[in-house]
């Protein structure tokens, strides 16, 4: 096998020997290499000429977050409007992630939506979804667009991919000539089971990184409050909400503490009651021995 090598690496340094054309190559002379005095330097040719470096466009994954405040009644009628959204586009663009609406002593509610996106129609969307609140009587409250830049770790995975590619062909290569010691034979099979399973993780995090880059992740979040009855930035539907509000928990918290009592109080009237009854007979029993003795 050492030979094999050696030879390899003379037929190579005598190839680089030669000239391309297959002719021996000849011994340059610097005074043929310049260009003489008497003759222009000749101008570089198209060929030759310095060609513009090709930039990469990075691979960015974008997420999305937009947060809603609208009527509380509303708030499962907006949710079910932005999933027919998604819906209509198809789960090949669209796909809804989670879903989720609460409500907090009958007078608050919440909800959540999650949804993978296209990235290409990810801003449009977004304005499909403040549209759709608009029309409900809410409001944009807040959103933002946070990207990550993954073209390190794919340009990364990929390069590991072919090499690891490369290797699990070089070693299958030597499993069927079946050349060499049984143990180097036994290794070179462990190293092609090793190789696979790395192949194989490289290209799921591959495609999960590619992944990314195609679809974004949008975040919704709901608020409740009131529907503003004139312009969208007045605060007198929020004002006239969160008095109802406090007015409507005051009469919530007096109804409980009622409800809390009511038993209690039942046994302290019941208590009472009693007493009364048995202090009523006392005094008859203690009057009427009075009268008893008094006659006698």
């Amino acid at each position: 096998m050492r030979y094999v090598v050696i030879g390899a690496v003379i037929l190579s340094l005598t190839a680089c020997s030669k000239a391309p054309n297959g002719a021996p190559a000849q011994k340059l002379n610097t005074y043929d290499v310049e260009p003489s005095a008497q003759e222009p330097a000749k101008a570089p040719s198209a060929a030759n000429a310095p060609q513009p470096i090709a930039v990469a466009i990075p691979q960015m994954a974008y997420s999305y977050k937009y947060a809603f405040r609208l009527a509380g009644d509303a708030i499962g009628r907006a949710e079910q409007m932005h999933v027919a959204l998604c819906d209509r586009l198809g789960p090949a663009r669209c796909q809804v992630l989670a879903l989720e609406s609460g409500k907090s002593d009958g007078t608050a509610s919440t909800g959540t939506l999650k949804l993978r996106l296209q990235s290409s129609i990810a801003r449009r969307f977004g304005q499909q979804l403040q549209d759709t609140v608009a029309k409900a009587g809410g409001r944009a409250v807040s959103s933002s667009i946070a990207a990550e830049d993954v073209s390190k770790d794919i340009v990364d995975t990929e390069a590991r991919l072919r090499q690891r590619t490369l290797l699990v062909e070089r070693l299958t290569e030597i499993l069927r000539t079946r050349t060499g010691k049984v143990s180097e034979l036994v290794e070179a099979e462990r190293s092609v089971a090793a190789a696979q399973e790395e192949i194989d993780q490289a290209k799921g995090w591959l495609g999960q990184l590619r992944g990314r880059v195609a679809m974004s992740t949008v975040e919704i979040s709901y608020d409740a409050v009131a529907a503003d009855p004139g312009s969208p930035r007045s605060g007198l539907g929020e004002a006239i909400a969160g008095s109802w509000s406090t007015f409507t928990i005051g009469i919530a918290a007096i109804l409980s503490t009622l409800i809390f009592l009511t038993p209690w109080a039942l046994l302290v009237g019941l208590g009472y009651v009693g007493w009364r009854t048995v202090r009523d007979r006392v005094r008859r029993r203690r009057r009427r021995r009075r009268e008893e003795n008094d006659h006698a």
